[in-house]
């Protein structure tokens, strides 16, 4: 039998956490309750967490693992690989009863000649039962004719003003939507559903190595504000900022966020 490839493993535990929380979800229904959700999404990254420690520590025994829920193993910076997950991104989103929350794997590997050196990545949207990954993502369309502007609803770009009021000058209006994980982010504009994201209040290296690497598979322009790759696997896990895009769009988007 093959040895299980590192794509091959992503998918498969990006595929498997989103079982779990799906199954969390459907045997333990979000709470009527406002003041329950919190505790009830964290719940469900925990499970995640654990499981998907468990199966590193089983599948890549030498392996680091840089969790959302986890310590940071800071031996990571002089490690020649290390894994990037986040095994509910968008937990507000899950704890809502919301389809917008995804899970997030990605391998860095300091001999990658890939952007940010993410050799492999692997997004799951458990509602939906679909997986995008670093091979057989699907290729995104050309931009709508009125793009399509996805932005975090709780931190929407400081440069908001700016760039409607660009995107009025050059495309005559911009459809702009709130979405939650990142990895959904990143799915509906491979979907055709919308053309680009912007962020400019900052996250951190899980919310978006998954998700960088599958866009650029499937033909998005992922940099920062500067128009310059992203670094991951840093000593500073922040992320100030991050444009995805489809290609012909980025030459307006520096200008309205520069």
């Amino acid at each position: 039998m093959n040895e299980e490839t590192d794509l091959d493993l992503a998918i498969r535990l990006a595929i498997e956490s989103g079982k779990i929380l799906s199954t969390h979800r459907e045997n333990n229904p979000v709470p009527d309750d406002l003041s329950k959700r919190k505790a009830y999404g964290e719940v469900a990254d925990r499970l995640s967490h654990d499981f998907l420690i468990q199966a590193f520590k089983e599948a890549r025994p030498d392996d680091l693992v840089l969790s959302e829920e986890g310590i940071d193993p800071t031996k990571r910076l002089k490690a020649d690989r290390c894994w990037i997950i986040d095994p509910l991104d968008g937990t507000f989103y899950f704890a809502n009863n919301r389809s917008d929350f995804a899970v997030h794997i990605a391998l860095w590997e300091r001999q990658s000649k890939a952007q940010a050196n993410i050799s492999v990545a692997a997004v799951s949207m458990p509602v939906f039962e679909t997986v995008f990954d670093t091979k057989n993502v699907k290729v995104a369309s050309k931009s709508n004719e009125i793009p399509r502007l996805l932005v975090s609803g709780s931190r929407p770009p400081l440069e908001m003003p700016k760039l409607t009021a660009i995107f009025d000058e050059v495309f005559g209006g911009v459809e702009i939507k709130s979405v939650g994980s990142v990895g959904a982010k990143v799915v509906q504009i491979l979907e055709g559903k919308a053309d680009l994201y912007v962020h400019t209040t900052g996250f951190y290296e899980w919310d978006i190595a998954a998700p960088l690497a599958v866009a650029i598979a499937g033909g998005l322009v992922v940099c920062d504000i500067k128009g310059k790759p992203l670094q991951l696997n840093q000593e500073n896990l922040r992320v100030d900022n991050v444009i995805v895009c489809k290609p012909e769009l980025l030459e307006v988007v520096l200008q309205a966020v520069s």
